[in-house]
């Protein structure tokens, strides 16, 4: 798409996709990351490249899952309270011991957790049905419950050449001890994309020029840093590009500045208005319009493309609409499922959970809605509660949200206590199951 700046979306007829029809076509055709070794104490939220193998048996051997004593079970088969088995204790072994010395019909050895089981015994008595030694070298087993029990086999854990991690799976806090039993103090991780993210608009004021703000002379530049935080925690390098006004060299130089980024998101001039340049700049650059708008409320004016670049890239290019609940509603849904595969993981959706209705919620049929809503997880099963008014410009309900709502396009909205399907984000993740849901007061 090129041309003169307004000559050719002045004309553009909107595509109104469904959201299902549009995460395929942002997401197909995704190139597979490269690869780079990361310190894996460095890497948690990174993806893995490359799929990994044992190269060590762990357990390397079987080993006590109890402080206690290794015994024949054959030896305590009747062993109780009233009727004790006594044994000799011919030995002590701790975790870093090697265990050599058989144990005969008889004996016991005095044996710590994770220290090596003895050669013939195949029980540990754990310490606590016995009477710890009151007779020196001696033990009164006083139960049979761990006949057979409390050893851990060897290999249980992972085998020479068991494949332990796939490529794609994102690292978090169990795969750090899971790397480092696998030896690793580093891994090759998928390389993090760079997102260049563009504010746009006159009206909109940074912190340092808040005054504005207060006397009502300008709006708060809220969603550019909020989704720098999105595009982190998305597991990508964000790169705020700060505000470009209204005015078609401010917006197109600033596109220029980003063209080394792997992914570009604009926010604001996403509909067809007088002052809506975005577009009209990206139709200069050549730009290739894949589709625009799509039947999501809020966020419809959702655009998405490529800009050629040098050396035939193509770079991929989201237009978001400008309220902050639309920027935040179209990242979640369609932004961060491209960036995620992007950066080489696996999963690339949000995690839905099955919630009940607290109340009515309005959401005429013919969009898909995406409420904002606070979830109680002390009710079976959780509910969920609107964190307040529903408007596009708002973003204190943002905050207040564990996840989005999502009201199918051919429901006419939800019912007191009706089943509905609640998208979790960053904060439902979080904040655990049992928090009581709140309202803006």
């Amino acid at each position: 798409m090129s041309g003169e700046a307004g000559s050719d979306f002045e004309v553009l007829e909107p595509d109104w996709l469904d959201a299902r029809q549009a995460q395929i076509r942002i997401l197909s055709g995704i190139p597979t990351p490269s690869a780079e070794e990361v310190p894996t104490l460095e890497a948690v939220g990174r993806a893995i490249a490359h799929d990994l193998a044992a190269t060590a048996t762990l357990p390397a051997r079987d080993n006590s899952a109890m402080d206690g004593y290794a015994v024949h079970g054959r030896d305590i088969a009747a062993a109780s309270a009233a009727n004790p088995v006594r044994l000799q204790v011919t030995g002590r072994l701790a975790a870093e011991d090697q265990a050599e010395a058989l144990v005969e019909p008889g004996t016991a050895v005095r044996i710590m957790t994770g220290a090596p089981v003895p050669p013939g015994a195949d029980s540990v008595v754990r310490v606590e049905d016995t009477d710890a030694e009151e007779e020196p070298g001696f033990v009164q087993v006083l139960g049979n419950r761990d006949r057979g029990r409390n050893i851990r086999p060897a290999g249980e854990d992972m085998r020479v050449g068991d494949a332990v991690l796939r490529a794609g799976e994102s690292i978090h806090t169990g795969t750090v001890g899971v790397l480092y039993a696998l030896g690793m103090a580093t891994v090759p991780c998928a390389r993090r994309p760079t997102v260049a993210i563009l504010s746009t608009g006159h009206e909109l004021r940074p912190p340092e020029r808040y005054d504005d703000v207060r006397s009502g002379a300008g709006t708060p530049e809220s969603n550019g840093p909020m989704l720098a935080a999105a595009v982190s925690e998305a597991g990508c390098l964000p790169r705020y590009l700060g505000i470009a006004g209204d005015d078609v060299k401010d917006i197109r130089a600033h596109l220029e500045d980003a063209s080394d980024a792997d992914v570009i998101i604009t926010l604001g001039g996403a509909s067809m208005g007088e002052a809506d340049l975005v577009k009209r700049v990206l139709a200069q650059m050549s730009f290739e319009l894949d589709f625009w708008r799509v039947r999501v409320r809020p966020g419809s004016p959702i655009s998405f493309g490529h800009l050629p670049r040098t050396g035939g890239a193509l770079q991929p290019v989201f237009g978001l609409p400008g309220n902050p609940a639309s920027a935040f509603v179209t990242f979640e849904l369609f932004v961060r499922p491209f960036l995620r595969l992007l950066a080489g993981h696996e999963r690339a959706h949000r995690p839905l959970v099955r919630c009940v209705a607290g109340e009515a919620l309005h959401a005429p049929s013919g969009l898909l809605h995406a409420l904002r809503v606070r979830i109680d997880g002390t009710t079976s099963p959780p509910t969920a509660l609107p964190t307040g008014p529903q408007g596009s410009g708002l973003v204190r309900s943002m905050s207040l949200a564990d996840g989005l709502a999502l009201i199918p396009e051919d429901a006419d909205g939800a019912t007191a206590g009706q089943v509905i399907d609640v998208m979790l984000t960053s904060a439902g993740l979080n904040a655990g199951d049992s928090r009581p849901p709140s309202r803006p007061t």
